[in-house]
């Protein structure tokens, strides 16, 4: 995938999308994930995607050009036409039915040391004058199928973005009629395109050159929060978007042509009308959770990265995260707070 126009940092510096302002921070990849380091996973297996969007075809685009970008990082992947097979003949073919079959069955099916859980959040196809664009989100959990755990969650957004200028106001009129009637994108190279961005910040498995190397690597993100008496506040952005935008969809906020992806943890790229609007049910060992796009996830607990810290907020029983306000901005309860700690690997 070495041709791939991906950026791979877990946390996308969009400086050209957010202006200068902002503080830039490091955390370096087993601070942020240190779990994966300790299971030292080998073979994953990965369940239908979960679609809630209105794309028929979106869940075979993104789960047949997964096992590349997992293997590439260094991982076995059980080959999906063989899992396929099996729960077609079994039966069970919906992949909301997949999804509900506990963990420890799966294990006894098939033995993987993890199993990794799609949800497709975002699928939005966009049409101006002279351009189109498809807008795709999605959001990944790795679970550890001994202890049931969650090892390694991450959110992933892609686009493709066409354009047609010149030949004056004919040639303004047939690129609107051509946009409108097919946006020309390959579905299957931008899935492949989110896939791979998505496990970038995923630590190399023990079938890649790097394994264990990557422990100290550097992730940049932009730091947006501020904490002060033992709240974390965020800015008018997190939680209404801009309001002159109105109700959009969850795009990026200023398109390059082509086709771009990345994984994001950084709000501030992307159009929204209200972090509410933005949580997806996930369903893991038999229960289901309510995630926000905009939140990192450690055991299903929502957390933000600041000053280098992870930043646990307080949830309510529905898994939705409660804001309140006062003179100094928008802010979240605090649960707790957790100094990132680099993972000691003992070689074997």
């Amino acid at each position: 995938m070495r041709n791939l126009k991906y950026i791979v940092s877990g946390v996308l510096l969009l400086v050209f999308f957010v202006g200068c302002t902002a503080t830039t921070s490091n955390v370096m990849l087993g601070e942020l994930y240190p779990k994966v380091y300790k299971k030292h996973a080998k073979s994953i297996l990965v369940l239908p995607a979960k679609n809630t969007t209105t794309s028929v075809d979106a869940t075979e685009h993104f789960r047949y050009t997964i096992t590349q970008a997992l293997s590439e990082r260094g991982y076995y992947v059980f080959p999906v036409h063989l899992v396929d097979s099996f729960f077609k003949s079994e039966n069970i073919t919906e992949a909301e039915m997949i999804r509900q079959i506990p963990i420890e069955k799966l294990k006894e099916i098939f033995n993987p040391d993890a199993i990794l859980y799609v949800d497709i959040n975002a699928w939005d196809t966009g049409y101006q004058v002279i351009s189109s664009n498809v807008d795709v989100g999605l959001s990944f959990s790795l679970i550890d199928t001994t202890t049931e755990e969650e090892l390694w969650h991450t959110n992933a957004y892609a686009y493709s973005r066409s354009a047609s200028g010149g030949g004056g106001l004919i040639g303004l009129i047939v690129s609107a009629i051509a946009a409108a009637i097919n946006t020309g994108v390959d579905y299957t190279k931008l899935a492949t395109f989110a896939n791979a961005a998505g496990v970038s910040v995923l630590p190399y498995g023990l079938y890649h050159p790097k394994y264990k190397k990557d422990i100290s690597r550097n992730i940049s993100f932009i730091d947006v929060t501020k904490l002060k008496d033992g709240k974390l506040y965020v800015d008018d952005y997190f939680m209404y978007g801009n309001k002159k935008e109105g109700k959009v969809a969850l795009t990026s906020r200023g398109h390059l042509e082509g086709y771009q992806a990345f994984s994001f943890l950084n709000y501030n790229g992307f159009h929204h009308n209200g972090y509410q609007n933005y949580y997806l049910t996930q369903n893991i060992k038999g229960r289901k959770y309510l995630k926000n796009r905009f939140f990192l996830y450690e055991n299903n607990r929502p957390f933000l990265l600041s000053n280098s810290q992870k930043v646990f907020v307080t949830t309510l029983e529905d898994g939705t995260i409660p804001s309140s306000e006062d003179d100094d901005g928008h802010y979240f309860s605090i649960e707790s707070i957790v100094a990132l700690t680099p993972v000691q690997v003992v070689k074997k």
